[in-house]
């Protein structure tokens, strides 16, 4: 597990227009540029919001992430308090 790519592609996407268009028109297409497990690929494509929160990518890093996506707050914090 590479937390630190996860979050590196996190923050792109947050930060950088043009990351943020390639990633919402191929979300598999763009996280092939970066060095992550099968996993992670899958729960930053899906947007497996408990998932990414338990591999430990950062809420201030991860609540922008899901804001871009239309995730409301609500659906936020019950995604991130679900029991694994």
């Amino acid at each position: 597990m590479s937390l630190y790519q996860v979050q590196k592609l996190v923050q792109s996407v947050n930060r950088d227009a043009e990351s943020r268009t390639r990633f919402l028109e191929s979300r598999e297409s763009f996280a092939g540029e970066f060095e992550l497990t099968d996993d992670e690929r899958e729960a930053l494509v899906s947007m497996r919001i408990h998932d990414l929160y338990d591999m430990g990518v950062h809420p201030l890093l991860l609540r922008p992430f899901t804001i871009i996506h239309g995730v409301s707050e609500t659906d936020y914090l019950k995604a991130i308090r679900e029991e694994g």
